[in-house]
C-alpha cells in the first residue's frame, strides 16, 4: 500500500501557483487601470493611492500563497499598507467644496476642489459628466489661500468658455474649452492674464 501524499500536494501547489499568477495579472490591471485613469483623465479610474494599495495587497497575498507559510506575515502587511494609503488618502484627498454648472444641455460644470491641510490648497477642474467615462482636467494650477474670498469667481461664457475673475487683483482670465470634452485648450492660472 502506498501513502505517498505526493499528488495530492502536488495538485494543492499547482492549483496555488496558478491563483498566485492570477492574483499578480489583477495587481498589473490595477496599476494599468491607475496609468490610464491619470493619463487620461478619467475620475473613475484616477484613484492612485487606492489602486496602489490594491495592486501591494495583491502582490503580497500572491507572495504568501505562492512561498506558503502562515497567515500572520500577509496580514500584518496588509493591515500596514491599508493604514498607511488611508492616512495618505486623508491628508492629500481633495474634497469638493463648490460646483459651479455648465450652460444648459453641456454636460460640464466647474468643480472648486480644496484640501483643507493647514493652509487650503485649491483647485479649479471642469468635469466632463459621462456616467462611468467622465472626465475631469485641470483648469487651473494649484494654489494656496487661506479664505474662500480668495478664489477667483468662475463664470460661465458658453460651452467653449469659462472665465476666470480674480475680483480685479491681477486681471481676468478666459479660458477656451473643447465643448465636448470640456478640456481646456490652453492651461489657465487665476490672474495669468
Amino acid at each position: 500500500m502506498d501513502d505517498d501524499p505526493e499528488p495530492g500536494a502536488a495538485a494543492t501547489s499547482r492549483s496555488r501557483a496558478r491563483m498566485a499568477a492570477g492574483l499578480l495579472v489583477l495587481a498589473a490591471v490595477a496599476v494599468a487601470g491607475a496609468l490610464v485613469g491619470g493619463f487620461g483623465h478619467y475620475v473613475l479610474l484616477d484613484r492612485p493611492v487606492l489602486l496602489g494599495t490594491l495592486a501591494a495587497s495583491l502582490v503580497v497575498v500572491s507572495g504568501a500563497l505562492a512561498f506558503g507559510g502562515g497567515p500572520r506575515a500577509p496580514v500584518v502587511a496588509l493591515v500596514m499598507i491599508w493604514a498607511t494609503a488611508g492616512l495618505v488618502g486623508l491628508v492629500t484627498g481633495m474634497r469638493v467644496h463648490a460646483r459651479i454648472p455648465g450652460p444648459d444641455g453641456s454636460g460640464l460644470e466647474v468643480r472648486v476642489l480644496s484640501d483643507d491641510w493647514i493652509v487650503p490648497d485649491w483647485r479649479l477642474v471642469v468635469r466632463r459628466n459621462d456616467g462611468l467615462l467622465t472626465r475631469e482636467w485641470p483648469l487651473t494650477d494649484r494654489f494656496t489661500t487661506e479664505h474662500e474670498d480668495g478664489l477667483p469667481r468662475v463664470t460661465w461664457l458658453d460651452p467653449a468658455h469659462v472665465h476666470l475673475d480674480d475680483r480685479g487683483r491681477l486681471g481676468g482670465q478666459t479660458v477656451a474649452l473643447d465643448p465636448r470634452s470640456g478640456r481646456p485648450l490652453k492651461p489657465g492660472r487665476p490672474g495669468g492674464g
